[in-house]
C-alpha cells in the first residue's frame, strides 16, 4: 500500500512541509535506529525499516524539484539527466543507473552491503496491497522462524558447551587421579626400596655384630677390634639390636650381655681396657642386673677388677652406676662367690661393704650352709691346692674388718641367713673386740703391697676418657 505525503512525514516523525535537508538528516537517524541489524530481537524491524525507506523515497521525490524526470519510480539519486542520454537498450540503462547509484552512495559515504537493497527498494514497481501484506507476512514469518532457529542453535551451543565442559572436567579429574595414583605408587615403591635397603643393612650389621660377639667369646682380640673399627659395630649394647631378632640364627643365652661383659667374664683385662676406651659403657647390665665389674668380681678376675678400681675410683659419685650391686646381693657377697681372698680384701679395703653386709657375710660363712657352699666353690675352682688356705684367709679378713673372734670349730648349729636389713645375732664367743693382728699383719701388708698405687685417678694413661669416641 502506497503511503501518502502526510503519512510519509509522520513515519519519519516530521511536521508537514519540512524542508528537504531536514528530511535527509532525519531519515539517516531514523534508518539507523530501525535497521534490522540494530534490532535483532524485534520481529517487525524489517517491515518498519522498509516503511521508513518508502517514506523517505516519497518525500525525496516530492521535495527535490531540481531533478529531471527519473526513469525509475521512487529514484532518490542526484545525478543529472545527461547520464540517461545513451542510445542503449533498457538492460544497459538499468545497469548504468545502478552503477551511478553506487557511485553516488560512495561519494556520500553510504556505500555498504545494503546498497543493492536500497536501490531495489527505491526503484521497485508499486505493489498491490495484497502483495505488500503478503510480503510483510512472509517477512515476519521468516523473522520468527529465524528467531526460533537462533534460539535452538543457541540452546544447542549451550548444551554442547556444557557437555564439553563436563567432559573436560571428567578428563581433568581422571588426569589428577592418575597423577595422584602415580605419585602414591612412586612413593610406595621408593618406601619399599628404602625399607628393603634398610632391612638388608640391618641384617648385614647384625651378622657382623654376631661374628664380633662370637670372636669375643673365643678370645680373638684382633677380630673383635677389627669388627669395632672397620665394620662400625657399636661396642655398646647386647648382641641383638632392637628389630634384628629375626636375623639371629643362634640366640645368645643372655641377649643383654655386652662385649665388655664377655671380656670381663674371660678375665681379658687388655680387651676390657680397649673396649672401655672405644665406646663400651661400663654401666650396662646383663639380664642378671650385673655390670662387667660384677661379672669380673664374681668370676675372680683380679686384674680386671683392679682395672675398674683404677679407671673408675669408687669414691667418685659418677662411678656409682658401675659398682651398685643388684638388690638381692652385695659386692661382698659377690666377692665371696669368687673364692678369692684378694677380691674380698679389695671390697673391704675400699669400704664398699657396710657393717651390716659384713655381719651378714660373717653369719653366712660361719654357718654349716655357708661352709658347705664355700667348699662347693672350691670344688668349682678346679680344686685349687690352696683352697683351704683361701677359706681361712677369707675368714681372717672378715674377722679383722668386722671385729669378730674366731667361731668354735666345728660350727655347732647352722645359723639361718638373716635379711640385709637386720643384723645377725653374734655367736656367744664372738665379741666386738680387736683380734690379735699378729696373724694378719703379714697377709694384709702383702695384699696392700701388691696393689700399691691403685685407685688414683680415672684411668691409667687412657687418653680417651669414659665413653670416648674412637680415634
Amino acid at each position: 500500500m502506497k503511503l501518502s505525503i502526510d503519512e510519509a512525514y509522520r513515519t519519519l516523525g516530521l511536521e508537514n512541509g519540512a524542508p528537504l535537508e531536514v528530511v535527509k538528516t532525519t531519515y539517516k537517524q531514523v534508518a539507523l535506529h530501525t535497521h534490522p541489524d540494530k534490532n535483532p530481537n524485534n520481529p517487525n524491524a524489517t517491515a518498519q525499516f522498509q516503511k521508513v525507506s518508502e517514506a523517505y523515497s516519497m518525500l525525496l521525490k516530492h521535495l527535490d524539484t531540481s531533478r529531471g524526470p527519473s526513469r525509475f519510480p521512487g529514484d532518490n539519486s542526484d545525478f543529472d539527466e545527461e547520464y540517461y542520454d545513451y542510445d542503449s537498450d533498457e538492460y544497459e540503462e538499468e545497469n548504468l543507473a545502478f552503477y551511478m547509484f553506487l557511485f553516488e552512495e560512495m561519494m556520500r559515504g553510504r556505500a555498504n552491503r545494503f546498497a543493492g537493497m536500497r536501490f531495489r527498494a527505491q526503484h521497485a514497481e508499486p505493489e498491490a496491497p495484497e502483495e505488500y501484506a503478503a510480503r510483510l507476512r512472509r517477512s515476519r514469518e521468516e523473522q520468527v522462524a529465524g528467531e526460533e532457529r537462533r534460539k535452538r542453535e543457541a540452546a544447542a551451543r549451550r548444551a554442547r558447551a556444557e557437555i564439553d565442559r563436563e567432559r573436560e572436567r571428567e578428563a581433568a579429574e581422571e588426569r589428577q587421579k592418575a597423577k595422584v595414583e602415580a605419585k602414591k605408587a612412586n612413593a610406595q615403591a621408593h618406601r619399599s626400596k628404602a625399607e628393603a635397603a634398610a632391612r638388608a643393612a640391618q641384617q648385614q650389621l647384625q651378622i657382623k655384630r654376631s661374628s664380633v660377639f662370637s670372636a669375643a667369646r673365643a678370645g680373638k682380640h684382633d677380630k673383635v677390634k677389627a669388627g669395632v673399627w672397620a665394620e662400625s659395630v657399636d661396642a655398646a649394647g647386647g648382641e641383638v639390636k632392637a628389630g634384628c631378632e629375626v636375623f639371629v640364627k643362634n640366640k645368645p643365652n643372655d641377649p643383654q650381655e655386652t662385649l665388655l661383659h664377655i671380656a670381663a667374664r674371660n678375665g681379658d683385662k687388655e680387651l676390657v681396657s680397649w673396649l672401655d676406651t672405644h665406646g663400651a659403657d661400663p654401666e650396662e647390665r646383663d639380664s642378671s642386673n650385673l655390670t662387667a665389674f660384677h661379672v669380673a668380681l664374681k668370676c675372680g678376675h683380679i686384674t680386671v677388677v683392679a682395672y675398674f678400681f683404677e679407671a673408675y675410683p669408687p669414691e667418685e659419685s659418677d662411678s656409682s652406676g658401675i659398682y651398685n650391686p643388684p638388690e638381692s646381693k652385695s659386692l661382698l657377697s659377690i666377692a665371696l662367690e669368687s673364692y678369692e681372698p684378694e677380691l674380698v680384701w679389695m671390697i673391704l679395703d675400699k669400704r664398699l661393704a657396710t657393717e651390716e653386709e659384713i655381719n651378714l657375710s660373717w653369719a653366712w660363712i660361719t654357718s654349716n650352709k655357708g661352709r658347705t657352699s664355700m667348699k662347693s666353690l672350691q670344688a668349682g675352682r678346679k680344686a685349687k691346692p690352696d683352697g683351704e688356705n683361701r677359706f681361712e684367709d677369707i675368714m681372717q679378713l672378715l674377722m679383722r674388718y668386722g671385729g669378730f673372734t674366731p667361731p668354735p670349730t666345728p660350727v655347732a648349729e647352722e645359723q639361718k641367713e638373716v635379711p640385709r636389713s637386720h643384723k645377725p645375732e653374734q655367736h656367744p664367743s664372738q665379741s666386738r673386740t680387736s683380734v690379735q693382728e699378729s696373724n694378719m699383719c703379714g697377709m694384709v701388708d702383702e695384699r696392700k703391697s701388691m696393689h700399691a698405687g691403685r685407685g688414683r685417678g680415672r684411668g691409667r694413661a687412657r687418653g680417651f676418657g669414659r665413653g670416648a669416641a674412637r680415634s
